[in-house]
């Protein structure tokens, strides 16, 4: 049976659902490290691309590291430990980037957004403070936008990218 099988009746009906529908549709690239290599324009990776009224009107409001601190306080009910650990975050490093000591990667800023809950528009703002993006024509970006807006886990998300074949989320940077 092909990992990519939608039809495994193993995976959650969600994921079964997804993996058909993904089959079916075109992307640009798999992954958004495939799209830097072959573009000489990186205006395709996102394509909720931040306008310079957008980018001047969050560098008015607050910076990274006082948004997350503000999402996390209205989002998060637990332990900073346990959101670290749904996070797949070292606590160490989490207290770094809370401190304004150490800017996150991408994949860092997804994993702590799927863990509070944000949903994609909230996520892409979190990710807009440091520069980052997600699209849809992007099969990676694409399933995390999904999961995003069903709520699912950074470990849920790592399932269905395993399944796919693509890279996967964690602390990488």
């Amino acid at each position: 049976m092909n990992l990519f099988d939608g039809n495994n009746p193993k995976l959650p009906l969600w994921m079964r659902e997804l993996l058909n529908k993904v089959q079916s549709m075109t992307f640009l690239a798999d992954d958004e490290e495939a799209v830097i290599a072959m573009s000489s324009m990186p205006s395709v990776i996102c394509e909720a691309q931040l306008s310079y009224d957008k980018l001047k009107e969050l560098d008015e409001e607050d910076d990274f590291t006082r948004e997350l601190v503000k999402l996390v306080n209205a989002k998060w009910t637990g332990t900073k430990r346990e959101l670290c650990e749904k996070a797949l975050l070292l606590e160490n490093t989490y207290y770094k980037i809370q401190a304004g000591k150490r800017l996150p990667g991408r994949d860092t800023v997804i994993c702590l957004s799927l863990a509070l809950g944000l949903n994609v528009e909230e996520a892409q703002r979190l990710l807009g403070y440091l520069g980052y993006g997600l699209s849809e024509y992007i099969k990676r970006d694409f399933l995390i936008m999904y999961c995003l807006d069903k709520g699912k886990s950074p470990l849920e998300v790592n399932l269905l990218l395993e399944k796919c074949g693509l890279r996967l989320l964690g602390p990488n940077d």
